[in-house]
Parts: C-alpha cells; structure tokens; sequence
C-alpha cells in the first residue's frame, strides 16, 4: 500500500471512528439534564437503572430508577429496602408492596407513585440497601443512595408522586 493511499485509509478510518462516537447521543443527550444519581446492576436479563431512594427526612420515602428484562419476560412480585446504620451495616429489608409485568425488552419505571413507604430511619447522604423481588425467587439487591426531597433533581418527582 502506498504511503498517500496509507494516509486516506487513515484519514477515513479516523473521521469514521468520529462521527461513531459522537453519535452514541445524537438526538437524545440534553445539556441541562442532570447526571444519573442512581446506581445501575445486572443480573441476567434483568437490568436495574438509575436506583435510587428519596427522602423527605420526616419518615416518607420512595424508591426511584427503572426495571428492564433483556431476555423474557419477568414479574415483579416486590420490593424492599433496609437504611445503612451508623456502623455501616443494614438491617433486614422492609418490604413496599409493589409488583410488575415485564415483557421482554420493556422496562417499568418506578416513578414513587407505586413506590412510597413510611421510614425513620433513612438519612440523606447514606446508603440504602435496595431489592427487586422476582416470582422465580431470586432477590436482586444493590446499594442505592438516600437523597432529600427537596433537592431540585427529585422535587417535581416527589410532588408528582405525593398527589
């Protein structure tokens, strides 16, 4: 291969790689949104998004983020959540009525709405052990960050769901 024709195929390959990356958000990416504060886990086919618990500091919360099934469909016969102690452990879950169908590739938001539960123990800042309850038994937990009610990102939701 000759040396300009070298330079071509690089000059190509290079603005390919380019517009590839940058294309990962065209149309969808939006300058003023916030970043994601939730935490996000995989187990299997099952995709936990963007998880979190928000709280109001007078013994409300509600867990936020998103469920999807990859694979096949799934059912959601519960939720649950413990609040990290001082010591840094968890207790046991407590456990917020919720359930879900899933179809496969769908997801179902937790918008607060279906979410809500009565809780003293949660403290802005900390963690919050988070679980997902599925009807094959399996139990997906991750550790989720507490965040206030009144913080601009989740106020609107909070309202929304308080309604």
């Amino acid at each position: 291969m000759s040396k300009p024709l070298r330079r071509t195929a690089a000059i190509v390959a290079a603005a390919a790689l380019a517009v590839s990356l940058s294309g990962c958000t065209a149309g969808q990416w939006q300058y003023e949104a916030p970043p994601a504060a939730g935490v996000q886990k995989d187990d299997g086919g099952i995709k936990l998004r963007n998880m979190l618990v928000v709280t109001d500091g007078e013994g409300t919360g509600m867990i936020l983020g998103a469920i999807a099934s990859r694979d096949e469909a799934a059912e959601v016969v519960g939720l649950g959540y413990a609040a990290e102690k001082e010591d840094g452990s968890y207790g046991e879950l407590n456990a917020v009525p919720f359930e879900a169908s899933i179809a496969k590739g769908k997801t179902v938001i937790l918008d607060g709405a279906e979410t809500r539960f009565n809780s003293s123990e949660l403290l802005v800042g900390r963690l919050a052990e988070v679980a997902v309850v599925l009807d094959d038994g399996r139990r997906i937990s991750l550790l989720a960050p507490v965040m206030s009610a009144e913080h601009p990102d989740f106020a609107a939701a909070w309202d929304e769901a308080s309604a």
